[in-house]
């Protein structure tokens, strides 16, 4: 078995997750529920080592928080739309597949992105690839309708790319 450098497996914003985690598990936030999330969060870390994800050393905290805000928002507009669209059934809907071309060749950028398509109503990531998403877009009337889809789309890897991507990836985002 090949195991990471020692450096490698401890990461300081998992051991404070896992350790708030514990508090948050116990009710209490006391010192000795502290002390022993530390622990534990050590533990799990030392016997399971995560795989090095070079994405998570470029994780940028306002970032993420605009991505929550931002999937927030569209969870909230996107229910409403779907909702009336559906209720609208004398009017039939059209859907769509198209296939958006991601600026990020990053696995992991593209997972999150296809993860937040598909966790808003209205649309679906079917397939991924490297630099590419499949997506089943609701309501697709016409042309207009499939272009704000994939704008859509990169939207939320842009948003994404503000949270998690590397220098270079955030680098792709001004070249837009």
């Amino acid at each position: 078995m090949n195991r990471p450098a020692l450096r490698y497996r401890f990461s300081l914003p998992t051991t404070i997750g896992l350790a708030v985690i514990w508090m948050l598990l116990w009710g209490q936030p006391t010192i000795g529920a502290a002390v022993w999330g530390l622990l534990i969060a050590l533990a799990i870390q030392l016997i399971f080592p995560l795989p090095d994800v070079p994405e998570l050393d470029s994780f940028r905290p306002l970032g993420f928080l605009r991505l929550v805000l931002v999937t927030l928002r569209g969870l909230i507009v996107s229910s409403f739309q779907v909702a009336v669209k559906v209720l609208a059934f004398w009017r039939p809907t059209r859907n769509a597949i198209i296939r958006v071309p991601l600026r990020s060749d990053s696995i992991f950028i593209t997972v999150i992105t296809a993860e937040l398509v598909t966790l808003v109503p209205g649309s679906v990531a079917i397939d991924a690839g490297e630099g590419w998403l499949l997506v089943h877009v609701f309501d697709a009337q016409d042309e207009p309708a499939i272009d704000r889809a994939r704008a859509s789309v990169l939207a939320t890897e842009a948003t994404v790319l503000r949270a998690f991507g590397t220098p270079e990836d955030r680098a792709l985002l001004e070249e837009d």
